[in-house]
């Protein structure tokens, strides 16, 4: 299935495919997918997980079918210019170039 497709049954829950969750400090598209238009019973709504990642950004749902990863933001933004930890090692947020985002989308996965 295309991604920019809704899954099949859902075409009038769905919106069209669209970039859905921002980062909240450079505003830039972290997650793509489709917004729930209306409220799908709880069967419908457990089916619809088959098809990506059920999240919610209230006071709307969306289903995520694509992600911004690490290896894209440095394809888009440039490579790692800054990585801020803060006093206990905790992550806070990576510079791509120029471009600092603050969602733990990006954060370096543990190894």
């Amino acid at each position: 299935m295309e991604e920019t497709l809704p899954p099949p049954g859902y075409d009038d829950d769905l919106s069209e495919h669209k970039a859905c969750l921002f980062d909240s400090y450079c505003g830039e598209p972290l997650a793509w997918g489709f917004e729930l238009r209306r409220r799908l019973g709880d069967s419908r709504f457990d089916a619809l997980s088959q098809y990506g990642k059920l999240e919610c950004s209230y006071p709307r749902w969306f289903l995520i079918t694509r992600e911004l990863t690490r290896e894209e933001a440095v394809a888009k933004y440039g490579e790692v210019t800054n990585e801020v930890f803060g006093p206990r090692g905790g992550w806070k947020s990576v510079t791509f170039g120029n471009k600092t985002f603050m969602s733990p989308r990006l954060k370096k996965p543990k190894s």
